[in-house]
């Protein structure tokens, strides 16, 4: 099996180190991931082109956003993969942060171009039970033959604070409430974002698995 690995934390990311060598049981794993911290970058593409730096001859560093990496892959190299995967990303990405997501993005992008992808996420110090719950992730989805052309996988792994994963739910994205209470600092907007407390969460909703322990997986669509 051929896997596109990409990410919008940057190729030095430790958790993309980590998600590299265990996708390696699964098959040849081309990187290509930006060369900097993408973060929040959503589906936007470099316009007029952009540089890249090989590595070797399945690691690429780009000059871009992680949408860029995705059509590099495709347009540049001419890949081919039987599976794109983003992340695993440094931090949760479920609800509204699945529209702002670069991890997300580049799954979305592969699905675009006709590529079955997966988009990873799991607590910011999730290291403890990524290994665990992404080996258990992956052979239930080969297992049950979820992958498709037609929609992308999001995956948030358990909290950390639950060491191991209660389970695998199948969940629909929720758009929770936030709170905004900007605040500037010398010429820095802060934007001091939170969760509006005491919210209802459906029992099929991506945030709620999460909250509860539970390794969440929700079908996105371009």
């Amino acid at each position: 099996m051929l896997i596109l690995l990409t990410n919008d934390d940057g190729i030095h990311s430790e958790k993309i180190e980590y998600t590299k060598k265990i996708l390696e049981n699964y098959g040849t794993v081309y990187r290509i991931a930006p060369k900097e911290q993408m973060s929040a970058k959503s589906m936007s593409l470099t316009i007029g082109g952009f540089e890249f730096e090989k590595i070797d001859d399945y690691n690429y560093a780009i000059d871009g956003t992680p949408v860029d990496c995705v059509n590099f892959a495709y347009a540049g190299l001419g890949l081919m993969p039987d599976l794109v995967v983003s992340g695993t990303n440094n931090g949760y990405n479920i609800g509204i942060d699945t529209r702002y997501s670069g991890t997300v993005a580049a799954a979305l992008q592969a699905q675009y171009y006709g590529f079955k992808s997966l988009a990873l996420s799991a607590d910011r110090k999730g290291n403890l039970i990524l290994e665990e719950d992404l080996n258990k992730t992956l052979k239930h989805i080969f297992e049950k033959d979820l992958l498709s052309m037609d929609y992308t996988l999001n995956v948030n792994f358990a909290r950390e604070k639950f060491i191991h994963s209660k389970g695998i739910k199948y969940t629909d994205v929720y758009y929770q409430v936030f709170e905004y209470s900007p605040e500037i600092v010398r010429n820095k907007l802060l934007t001091n974002r939170r969760f509006v407390m005491g919210q209802h969460l459906p029992e099929d909703s991506d945030a709620l698995a999460y909250k509860e322990g539970y390794t969440s997986i929700s079908k996105i669509k371009v």
